[in-house]
């Protein structure tokens, strides 16, 4: 009987050890899973805020819009605006100049911007302008100084030839700028151009007078007022001058524009 007993303690004593060893073994595997586990976690969630630090340093785009219109004699207007879109130092956009009574030049360009002027609080776009004008297409070098309020283009200063068909400024300390466009919300100057190609395009159908002599109307000169909805156009047929003020309703959304009132004042 004593015999037995021992005996029966010996195996209850390996048993134990084994059971011992099995969870060990257990708490090992565990422990390296867990921590496996941890880790790849961990890295997770470093690579995603690795990826949203990188898209929260991506420079923004913003967009800059100017305008100018003045009257001058005989009631033609100067009309210039100008679009900037910018990222960075990068800047794209659009420029269109057209003088009364002059030939108009227009295209758009693509450059850098320089750091802000702490005198002047402006900047300075220096870009390459594809233009056109009285049919020639020239890419040239453009100033552009613009800060919060207006924006001027050196159009003046004299310009050569730098062997490739573009031409660069040969001194741009002596460019002289242009009178200076008035910023204008973006919307508002889409608005303007749009309703502008309308009156042009559609003249002949929204005036409310005749043409003379077989003639057909088409468009001198327009001037459209965003914020009153309203408009002024010159136009002829060839053989009389006319004028005639315009009240417009436009849908941004579907780009509709509806003449309410043409009014002939000469």
């Amino acid at each position: 009987m004593g015999h037995t007993n021992f005996v029966y303690k010996i195996i209850m004593k390996y048993q134990y050890k084994e059971i011992i060893i099995i969870i060990l073994i257990l708490a090992v595997i565990f422990g390296v899973g867990w921590s496996f586990y941890t880790n790849e976690k961990n890295k997770s969630n470093k690579d995603n805020q690795i990826e949203e630090e990188v898209v929260d340093t991506k420079p923004m785009t913003y967009n800059l819009c100017y305008y100018r219109s003045m009257k001058i004699d005989r009631g033609f207007y100067d009309v210039s605006w100008l679009k900037l879109n910018i990222t960075g130092e990068n800047v794209t956009g659009e420029f269109r100049n057209f003088p009364a009574e002059k030939d108009s030049k227009v295209g758009k360009f693509e450059g850098t911007v320089g750091p802000l002027d702490q005198q002047t609080m402006s900047r300075t776009a220096d870009v390459w302008w594809d233009s056109l004008a009285e049919g020639m297409n020239v890419t040239e070098e453009l100033l552009i100084s613009f800060g919060d309020g207006s924006a001027s283009v050196g159009f003046g200063g004299e310009q050569k030839d730098r062997g490739d068909g573009v031409y660069v400024y040969t001194d741009k300390s002596k460019i002289v700028y242009q009178l200076p466009m008035s910023q204008i919300d973006c919307e508002s100057l889409d608005e303007k151009l749009f309703v502008e190609k309308y009156i042009r395009d559609n003249i002949s159908t929204i005036a409310t007078n005749a043409p003379v002599l077989g003639g057909s109307w088409y468009v001198i000169q327009v001037s459209v007022n965003a914020l009153s909805h309203t408009a002024e156009v010159t136009y002829e047929d060839g053989h009389m001058e006319s004028k005639a003020n315009i009240i417009y309703n436009y849908q941004k959304s579907t780009n509709d524009v509806e003449i309410t009132k043409f009014e002939v004042i000469k």
